[in-house]
């Protein structure tokens, strides 16, 4: 692999021309985002026929729209005339328009309507017709890729679908997406939520009972941290699991109560009260992973005769269940197995993270903003399961964008993990540092995006 020795990886290392270098950018936006499977957008965003959305990434627009009831397409955004971007943002069309001169195409990108036809030189109906981009859907996930020769989706993605199969992420819809505009490179904040080794310095709070002390956690309560180095999956690892090694089955139901997010419990003596606070803490704080059925579950946990030999936190999923249930939700029982192959995160190369759980779900994306390396946009989602009843409902969907993130209203984690994206980027720009050195435990996942990208980035 010929990569040049100012890009090069060494061991643990990340030189730090591929996160500020424009020139590294472009050859990402030519090749890696060219040329992998790219969540664009969720099928509830495109609730009717004529819906579409528009993703845009580097230079290119692409058009993706809902043809039929059962049928989602994407086309490169550009009149087959002057080249002129046919739709922008997101709405509900007849017909695909251009704005410029009148051009038409039906939702299947066929041509409909040549203005004044016979002054042109002659081409077939094929050769006008919209340029598709390849589109398949995965978990009520719209996904893109612009090579023709790419592998399909499910075999790009594997073994995500599998692995996350019992959380049914097709039957959950947007509780809300905010995106905002940040000072850094797209690769810099995604890198924020590929590890859990922040969590003491940025997170101090999520060690503590008390939420509301910010000092960095004291070396006696990095002790209690629950977590474990990143894992590493596969030799280029397009997929990678995110912040624990293999958790043993027989505790895996308690996962998300026991992880990372422990929230400000460790103080706690008495489970019910620690894990009920864990809950209580994230609904309130990320209005994300739980919700208001959550809280109901842990107030009922505060008070619950634990059965012996049954740990709070998989009392607490029981309590769950038997709220879920009456309330139409298709609930089924996730085996400890299931728990511990989810782990807590993971990666889908090259730029979104899921967290699957059941009931309730959280994903990131980032993407570069135009050509500066020193800016991207990046987007939050959180996703919640809905009644079997409402599954063919229609849902009445509105993103939002914010400029300054500081004005999006994300909840004291989310908020310091955003508060950490310029400062990292201008000390990066210090002619004292050149590059990331990772801990070759807690930090690996970082490490292995790059290897990853460096399979498209070099392939010629």
């Amino acid at each position: 692999m010929n990569v040049p020795d100012r890009y090069r990886l060494g061991e643990a290392f990340v030189p730090k021309g591929r996160y500020l270098d424009a020139e590294f950018q472009q050859r990402e936006l030519n090749t890696v985002f060219a040329k992998t499977w790219l969540m664009a957008c969720r099928e509830e965003e495109l609730p009717g026929v004529g819906s579409y959305v528009e993703y845009r990434i580097g230079a290119h627009s692409i058009l993706i729209v809902r043809e039929s009831v059962g049928s989602i397409r994407s086309y490169f955004n550009a009149c087959r005339h002057r080249g002129t971007r046919l739709a922008a943002g997101r709405g509900r069309v007849g017909a695909i328009i251009c704005p410029f001169h009148g051009w038409r195409w039906n939702l299947d990108g066929t041509i409909r309507l040549v203005l004044d036809r016979e002054e042109f030189v002659p081409r077939s109906d094929e050769d006008l017709g919209l340029v598709q981009v390849r589109t398949e859907l995965w978990g009520g996930f719209v996904f893109i890729n612009m090579d023709a020769e790419a592998e399909p989706l499910l075999d790009y993605l594997d073994p995500i679908p599998t692995v996350f199969a019992p959380f049914q992420f097709e039957h959950m819809r947007y509780r809300w997406m905010k995106s905002v505009i940040l000072p850094c490179n797209w690769k810099t904040v995604l890198d924020g939520f590929l590890e859990a080794y922040h969590v003491p310095g940025t997170h101090p709070q999520l060690h503590r009972s008390d939420t509301s002390n910010h000092k960095i956690a004291t070396p006696k309560e990095l002790d209690r941290r629950t977590w474990a180095p990143t894992a590493v999956h596969g030799k280029f690892a397009r997929y990678a699991s995110v912040g624990r090694k293999p958790i043993d089955p027989a505790a895996a139901e308690v996962r998300r109560v026991k992880d990372p997010a422990k929230r400000g419990t460790s103080g706690a003596t008495d489970e019910r009260q620690s894990v009920a606070g864990a809950v209580e803490y994230i609904a309130r704080d990320m209005r994300a992973l739980e919700n208001e059925r959550s809280v109901r579950a842990a107030a009922q946990l505060r008070t619950a005769e634990v059965p012996a030999g049954v740990h709070a936190g998989q009392h607490y999923l029981e309590l769950l269940r038997q709220l879920s249930i009456p309330d139409g939700l298709d609930w089924p029982v996730i085996t400890p197995q299931e728990w511990a192959a989810a782990g807590t995160a993971w990666h889908v190369f090259p730029n979104t993270i899921l967290l699957p759980n059941q009931g309730n779900a959280i994903g990131y994306r980032a993407r570069p903003n135009g050509n500066d390396p020193d800016s991207c946009l990046f987007e939050m989602f959180s996703l919640e399961q809905i009644p079997v009843a409402d599954y063919d409902k229609k849902t009445d969907f509105a993103p939002q964008h914010f400029d300054d993130y500081r004005d999006a209203d994300l909840g004291e984690v989310l908020t310091q993990d955003l508060d950490n994206s310029e400062a990292v980027t201008i000390g990066m720009h210090s002619p004292s540092f050149d590059g990331h050195r990772l801990s070759t435990q807690q930090e690996m996942t970082i490490y292995n995006h790059h290897r990853a990208a460096d399979d498209y980035l070099w392939s010629d």
